[in-house]
């Protein structure tokens, strides 16, 4: 792992600060990979939740301000960083940093290989898509059908490496107090003669579900956990009375949440590899996701859960409902599930494989 006296150097960044599966999974990613003896200069919003927990697992934090629309600043800040703290090789993960990155690779002021992460389906435009192909030395992924959409847009496949997402196992395989469990049952809005089920996402499709109700039968309460802004007080059209609709901000500790569920739905058209599936089926739970992105990966259709239609509502309803009224159904889906992402998903794999493409580029 060393060099010349000392371990690699990586600068990995990310201007987001929290209230997403994929900042959590950035964070564990750098965890893992100072772990395996890479020394990590980790670049993340300043006061933020993502800063608190980077310095509590012990990473050396440099927190930076990285605007919306301020590239050009942004790239000075950067620019600054790395001169006054030097490494081998850095790992953008968010936009904002991608995007100031690659300015400095086009200007000539980037000194060391950058290595770009794409964690969902790409949709900045075609052209700093393509621009910020050109400057990466590599463009890693998380599943197949997000680099092929990268090389459509002009990403050269050569650039290319799938690196999957891994269970986080210490995330989910712990004791679930019974406080925990009260506290998220009283969030949820107590005892109820619904059946429970939920999606765990940031806002993106869920108002394909929320249109479902209307084809779903069986009562449920339906949790929406994850949500912001407006998301949480807007007006929801036409939910039929025999259901309920609970709406909850991102909250880090969701595990608890999990053992209240008994099917989990992922309506989203855009994630390349969501965490959130990873830990549902890793628990066990039934499945409904988009035939999208890295659902197809994830998920074996009718295996270990059920890819539907991204924005057909009956569809939806329709499952639901089919998974509510046969529990056996229910329970070989969820059983194959967590045998699926445990055996063919680990996060050892993730960091090894992330630190070996480290050390290719950097020729280390």
């Amino acid at each position: 792992m060393e060099k010349e006296g000392r371990p690699l150097r990586v600068a990995i960044t990310s201007h987001q600060g929290g209230g997403a599966g994929s900042v959590n999974s950035v964070l564990r990613l750098a965890l893992g990979v100072m772990q395996a003896g890479v020394e990590v200069r980790f670049v993340c919003r300043p006061d933020s939740e993502l800063e608190v927990a980077a310095r509590a697992g012990g990473l050396e934090v440099h927190p930076i301000p990285l605007w919306n629309a301020g590239r050009f600043a942004n790239a000075a800040r950067l620019r600054a960083f790395l001169q006054q703290h030097p490494v081998d090789l850095i790992d953008s993960h968010g936009s904002r940093d991608r995007a100031a990155l690659t300015w400095l690779g086009l200007s000539r002021r980037l000194a060391v290989p950058l290595i770009i992460t794409r964690r969902s389906w790409p949709r900045s435009t075609r052209l700093g898509t393509w621009l910020a192909g050109r400057v990466a030395c590599r463009v890693v992924t998380l599943s197949a059908p997000v680099a092929a959409e990268l090389v459509r847009r002009g990403t050269p496949a050569a650039k290319l490496r799938v690196i999957p997402n891994g269970i986080l196992l210490d995330r989910i395989d712990r004791t679930v107090t019974t406080e925990e469990q009260t506290a998220w049952l009283a969030r949820i809005g107590g005892a109820d003669h619904r059946r429970t089920v939920g999606i765990v996402a940031r806002p993106k499709d869920q108002p394909v579900v929320i249109a479902a109700l209307a084809f779903v039968r069986t009562p449920v309460r339906l949790v929406l956990a994850g949500l912001n802004g407006r998301s949480l007080t807007e007006p929801l059209p036409g939910v039929p009375d025999r259901h309920r609709v609970v709406r909850l901000p991102f909250l880090p500790e969701i595990r608890p949440l999990y053992d209240l569920l008994e099917v989990v739905l992922h309506p989203s058209r855009w994630d390349a590899q969501p965490q959130a599936v990873l830990e549902a089926m890793a628990l066990g739970k039934p499945v409904l996701a988009s035939r999208a992105t890295g659902h197809e990966v994830l998920i074996r259709d009718g295996v270990d859960g059920w890819l539907l239609p991204p924005t057909d509502p009956r569809a939806w309803g329709v499952a639901l409902d089919q998974l509510l009224v046969d529990p056996a159904l229910a329970a070989r889906l969820g059983a194959a599930a967590r045998e699926r992402v445990r055996t063919d998903f680990p996060f050892a794999r993730t960091v090894a494989q992330t630190v070996a493409l480290y050390h290719a580029v950097a020729g280390w």
